[in-house]
């Protein structure tokens, strides 16, 4: 019996892919952004402080899959409420960016993936 490690069906092309996520011209300072691909994997990626963001696919940092994208984002603080009994109540949740961005039905936000390093930033007007 012969065996060949490694093979098996190979990953797709990623590119790495970075950038800046802002609202109003403000950094948004926490969150998720997901790049959708027509076909195949999607890529995630926090927003960091800085509002800035690293997409990973398969291996922390790798990037996104080659071509369109469309482009979701997440960016909210939930805090717990506590009622006049000492219970808790429900949880306050505060939009950092429209919540429409986080959607793929109401986000209009897009992308290219191209082969190389790809710097993607992203101004979010307001509604």
């Amino acid at each position: 019996m012969i065996l060949f490690a490694g093979c098996g069906p190979s990953r797709p092309a990623t590119a790495p892919v970075h950038g800046r996520v802002t609202y109003q011209g403000k950094p948004v300072v926490e969150g998720t952004i997901i790049f959708h691909p027509e076909k195949g994997r999607q890529s995630i990626g926090e927003i960091a402080p800085d509002g800035t963001y690293k997409l990973t696919t398969f291996e922390p940092g790798d990037g996104a899959l080659l071509g369109k994208h469309r482009v979701s984002i997440e960016a909210r603080r939930i805090t717990e409420t506590i009622l006049p009994n000492g219970a808790y109540g429900p949880p306050k949740v505060e939009w950092l960016v429209p919540e429409k961005y986080s959607r793929l039905d109401g986000s209009t936000l897009t992308a290219e993936v191209k082969p190389g390093d790809n710097t993607i930033d992203f101004d979010l007007p307001a509604d």
